[in-house]
């Protein structure tokens, strides 16, 4: 095993892979589990919000995502339009003094804003996958949420427990 060079983080030279399921530890007797139900309406709100946490810090080579979320009107009411979005972000403990000092990166999307349209009593299931470019996430952990927001005020969304991200990177040594 040799130390890469470069910067404050170094890298062990040997790569290590990480899947986060999302929505993990639920059971269901279908075998379809979902991560909690969260309620939205017209003002966007977190659907999901996970650390994606490896136990160490990772030197991102690639990063690979498949989600699928659902949303639904509550009650059978009507929805209209769902408009909805992925985001990450670096977060990690810099090491100074015993309890360490969180630093977080600008929230950035793994995808595009999406907009789709869901008539009454339907719900609406998406799978998004992509391999990412790491030039704007370049370290791990990275907390993933996704965000919602509707015309019609009574809807809600899950995400399905088939969603993960795959990690591939180099563990950073001291982390």
């Amino acid at each position: 095993m040799a130390i890469k060079s470069g910067g404050i983080r170094l890298s062990a030279d040997f790569s290590h892979q990480y899947t986060h399921v999302f929505g993990a530890g639920n059971v269901a007797t279908d075998g379809v589990a979902y991560s909690p139900i969260a309620s939205f309406g017209t003002t966007a709100v977190e659907i999901l919000n996970e650390l994606v946490n490896p136990g160490f810090s990772l030197n991102n080579q690639s990063i690979y995502t498949q989600l699928t979320q659902q949303f639904t009107g509550l009650n059978g009411s009507f929805i209209g339009t769902v408009r909805y979005f992925w985001e990450a972000r670096e977060e990690w403990y810099d090491p100074a003094g015993v309890q360490g000092t969180m630093r977080t990166g600008s929230w950035l999307p793994l995808m595009g804003t999406f907009s789709k349209s869901t008539g009454t009593l339907l719900s609406s299931e998406d799978t998004l996958s992509n391999y990412l470019s790491v030039g704007s996430l370049p370290h791990s952990p990275i907390r993933v949420r996704l965000t919602a927001d509707a015309l019609q005020p009574n809807s809600y969304g899950r995400v399905k427990n088939s969603s993960k991200l795959i990690l591939v990177g180099s563990p950073i040594p001291g982390t």
